[in-house]
């Protein structure tokens, strides 16, 4: 019987390419995290086993945060924390990472002309881009809630291997808290402070407040744009667990 798979399409060969290896170093990071198997494709396809599971939702964020600390504590483990998240960085074996300020520092500054709301101002964001380079590095890989499927028997299914870059710790759980209020609704305060708590114990680094306040109105900035497509139906001020005031344009001191 031949197994139910589904198959993703890709815009070209490279964009296919470029999520296979992600894929390949992701699993190769033997974190003890839930993937899955991927099982054949074209050159412009891949093709995974089908898993049964449901979108995270606001009661699974520890469970997800966790995931994400024993995933980003595996890839400092594997050389990541030799990064500098401002420069690109290659893996021992051969992966390129984007930077972190790179790809994102043009959409930021066009998307704060179009949100005059943001906390952050356009020095606010090149201040925290620039001193980035002083956190300890991890990495990037757009965990909003739809790709983490939640499923009777593995827990936390991790999907979706087309983006992956630097970034400092906690950028993508502050991605997470984000999206999951976006899609969900209010954010209770409680619940952002336990997903703080299970991510920063597997990774075992701490993560201040401040940086994850700073980090949550960068990826306002950059998904508002898909509000009320993609699941997205609450604006992050609406849901923002904490208030606008904690999110300080000083940058924080901080070393790697």
């Amino acid at each position: 019987m031949t197994p139910r798979r589904f198959i993703k399409t890709y815009r070209d060969a490279r964009a296919a390419d470029t999520a296979r290896e992600h894929y390949r170093w992701l699993t190769g990071l033997n974190a003890g995290i839930e993937y899955p198997e991927m099982i054949g494709g074209t050159d412009m396809t891949l093709g995974f086993a089908h898993v049964t599971g449901r979108a995270a939702e606001l009661d699974d964020l520890p469970a997800v945060a966790a995931v994400l600390g024993r995933l980003h504590h595996a890839a400092r483990r594997a050389g990541i924390d030799r990064a500098q998240v401002n420069s690109r960085y290659i893996t021992p074996g051969g992966l390129w990472l984007a930077s972190f300020a790179g790809p994102r520092r043009t959409r930021l500054h066009h998307q704060r002309d179009l949100i005059p709301d943001s906390p952050l101002d356009h020095q606010d964001i090149d201040a925290w881009l620039d001193h980035a380079t002083l956190f300890p590095a991890a990495i990037y890989k757009d965990s909003n809630p739809r790709n983490f499927l939640i499923t009777p028997d593995r827990g936390p299914v991790l999907v979706d291997f087309d983006s992956l870059t630097l970034a400092p710790v906690a950028y993508d759980l502050a991605k997470l808290l984000v999206t999951t209020g976006m899609t969900y609704g209010r954010l209770p305060r409680s619940a952002a402070d336990d997903a703080v708590t299970a991510y920063t114990h597997e990774l075992g680094e701490p993560c201040s407040h401040t940086e994850i306040a700073v980090w949550a109105e960068f990826h306002d900035l950059l998904t508002r744009r898909y509000l009320g497509r993609h699941g997205y139906r609450h604006p992050w001020p609406a849901v923002r667990p904490w208030p606008a005031h904690d999110v300080t344009s000083t940058p924080t001191k901080r070393s790697r």
